[in-house]
């Protein structure tokens, strides 16, 4: 700022010079003398005249206008200049340039968060405010996912011949997620020597678990299995023993109970006692459930009422028509469903024929629906 003002007149540019050509009255010519003033050897010895005391100097004569003017003039300037100065540097001395590394000298502004930092607090970030809890309003995850229930009949075909590649096939092309069996043979001679349900899930890529018995059920499941157990049923003077495979799958991070069973295809005693059993086991389930399989029972049977009684519904709701599943040619009953608890909703449900069973496939689609609940997140 200093670098821009103009430099102030120095002390002999504030006053004009005088005029030095004006001759001062004392300033004779040395041959002119007063008249009355003779040379002392001119003038009597006896007597000589007194001293005359020379006369008092004329006054200064007056500067000319023109020089009075410019005079001013010159004084008008020097203090307008001095004007300028005085109220370009406030009165003081010029403060001396800021660096600029540290340009900014003021308190800035509220934060637009609208914090207000207290004569308590720190200067630091405003405080995060977390509640400790998030109650989202009606947030609900659905996860679909398809099942077949389904008695292969150990893959060989009503008037023989084993068709295990014409099986897989078929299971293949109904695109499941979830396979519950019925029928399925575990070493014996008449299906190869194999574990089938073993068989069946590593042709489609799945995992599988399965029964006790030469012959009884099996799960295969395309999401993980996370435990699974055989529950023994009550014979109950039925012509073989009966268990359903239980195993716990992994569906989108929630656990989903199902049931494969096959009740007895001679006894009604058998299948009531039956279907009281795995109802029993249904109830203190807490999971979501599936319940699949050949009940050998109509649906107006005192066995399918005992485990709708436990809370279970059937996926026909949604399906078209009658839904008969036996026999595979020309089907006249519905004996195969698929029951779900309250957790699950049916989307579709379909009867699917078979080239290789004497029973067709109960296809269907649920919607697993989880409302998001409370979650903590905070501290408190």
């Amino acid at each position: 700022m200093s670098d821009d003002l103009p430099d102030e007149p120095g002390p002999d540019e504030s006053e004009p010079a005088g005029d030095q050509s004006a001759e001062t009255p004392d300033e004779q010519p040395a041959d002119e003398q007063p008249p009355d003033e003779q040379p002392a050897d001119e003038q009597p010895a006896a007597k000589k005249a007194k001293p005359v005391p020379p006369p008092l100097p004329a006054a200064r004569p007056g500067a000319s206008p023109a020089t009075q003017v410019a005079t001013v003039a010159v004084v008008v300037v020097v203090l307008l200049v001095l004007g300028i100065v005085f109220a370009l540097q406030g009165g003081n001395e010029a403060p001396p340039a800021p660096d600029r590394n540290d340009a900014v000298t003021t308190v800035p502004d509220v934060p637009s968060s609208g914090f207000q930092p207290s004569a308590n607090s720190s200067l630091g970030a405003p405080p995060l405010d977390i509640p400790s809890s998030l109650c989202p309003k009606d947030l609900t995850l659905e996860h679909p996912f398809t099942v077949l229930s389904f008695n292969i009949h150990s893959a060989i075909r009503k008037h023989g011949g084993l068709a295990a590649g014409t099986l897989i096939k078929e299971i293949g092309t109904w695109k499941p997620d979830i396979v519950l069996l019925q029928e399925v043979d575990n070493n014996r001679g008449r299906s190869g020597n194999v574990i089938q349900a073993q068989q069946i899930a590593d042709a489609l890529g799945m995992s599988w678990v399965t029964g006790s018995g030469e012959t009884g059920n099996a799960i295969l499941s395309r999401f993980p299995v996370k435990e699974h157990d055989i529950i023994g049923l009550p014979q109950a003077g039925g012509k073989f023993p009966r268990h359903a495979v239980h195993a716990v799958v992994d569906i989108e991070g929630t656990e989903v109970s199902v049931y494969s069973t096959h009740f007895d295809h001679m006894s009604q005693g058998a299948r009531i006692a039956q279907a009281t059993a795995l109802a029993k086991v249904v109830r203190a389930d807490a999971r979501p459930t599936v319940v699949a399989g050949d009940l050998n029972s109509r649906v107006s049977s005192t066995a399918v009422s005992t485990l709708r009684g436990a809370g279970l519904g059937d996926v026909w709701a949604v399906g078209s028509g009658a839904g008969d599943t036996a026999p595979a040619a020309n089907p006249r009953v519905r004996i195969d469903f698929i029951l779900h608890d309250a957790f699950l909703q049916p989307l579709q449900a379909v009867v699917l024929a078979s080239s290789v069973s004497d029973h067709r496939a109960v296809w269907s689609r649920l919607q697993l629906s989880e409302t998001i609940g409370c979650l903590d997140v905070g501290l408190g």
